[in-house]
């Protein structure tokens, strides 16, 4: 990834960029499908360049960043600019690249040119469902810098740092679900805090991860907020009646702290192990991997993608 890439000379250049100016006059939203393939497409370009003469990586980067900046998740500004910056220079490099798209990694659930985007189970306007809270030992890659979370589509309170709260009492609607955004915010820190010490006692070990969702995460057509996390908590926690809700801040093999995630309670020896039982329960990579829980061992090397 330290390869240097360069454009042909400027009379091709002029050629290329005159090409790409034609096909990318579209406008609109975005949806996933349509920013994932072209992401994916970049990362093949990416890792067949061969140095000089690479114009197809610049291309990419200016097609991407035009689909970046109209995403119908948002949150993708960043990657947008930094991607113009790239498709405007006359070189640049693989680790110039990842960082550029940091951000569409995380909606795509894959970092450039390092597997391929899955489809499967979600509906084209969601977002990644990798539940890593973080890429993890993805490539080997760890956590590469520059992402910033996508925003919500709709205008709300941020999720602060998560500090376990005794003193708020959740308001419940009938069902028993929370009844308002305050109360759903609540109602995870308690779930937390009574789960810590099972989570604890997993330490050091290889768990299936289901889910981990935080504040604003476009993923399967929905928006994330804090009833819709404790919703998907509570849907796994159907399936599975045994599984565990941490806050990724708590543990240092994760790479980013916002993340609520759910947690198999059965854990392994090893991330194979972890794997195999997501297999047997006929769940797919997307929603079920391994990840290692600690308070001891770093981002990279914790997380076993399928």
């Amino acid at each position: 990834m330290k390869q240097l890439i360069s454009r042909w000379p400027a009379l091709a250049t002029a050629v290329v960029i005159g090409l790409v100016g034609v096909a990318g006059c579209a406008t609109g939203p975005v949806d996933r499908k349509a920013l994932c393939t072209q992401f994916d497409e970049l990362g093949n370009d990416l890792m067949s360049a061969h140095g000089f003469f690479d114009n197809s990586v610049f291309s990419g980067a200016d097609d991407l960043s035009d689909l970046a900046r109209r995403y119908q998740g948002g949150g993708l500004s960043q990657d947008a600019d930094a991607l113009a910056g790239i498709a405007d220079s006359d070189s640049t490099s693989g680790m110039a690249l990842m960082n550029a798209t940091s951000g569409i990694a995380e909606v795509c659930g894959h970092p450039l040119g390092i597997g391929t985007t899955s489809y499967a189970g979600t509906n084209s306007g969601g977002g990644s469902t990798r539940a890593d809270g973080g890429y993890g030992s993805y490539g080997g890659y760890g956590n590469y810098g520059g992402y910033s979370t996508p925003t919500p589509s709709t205008a709300s309170v941020p999720d602060p740092t998560y500090v376990p709260d005794t003193t708020t009492s959740p308001a419940t609607s009938a069902g028993g679900a929370p009844s308002d955004e305050a109360s759903a915010q609540a109602t995870l820190r308690q779930q937390v805090d009574t789960d810590r010490a099972q989570v604890d006692a997993l330490g050091d070990r290889w768990v299936p991860q289901l889910s981990s969702k935080n504040y604003g995460l476009v993923a399967d057509g929905t928006t994330y907020d804090y009833r819709a996390i404790w919703a998907d908590f509570t849907s796994n926690r159907h399936s599975y009646p045994s599984a565990l809700l941490l806050w990724s801040g708590d543990y240092t093999s994760y790479t980013k702290g916002d993340f609520w995630v759910t947690v198999a309670s059965t854990s392994f020896g090893s991330g194979a192990e972890a794997n195999a039982w997501c297999v047997a329960e006929h769940l797919d990579a997307d929603h079920c991997f391994a990840k290692l829980i600690s308070h001891s061992h770093g981002p990279k090397g914790s997380t076993l993608p399928r």
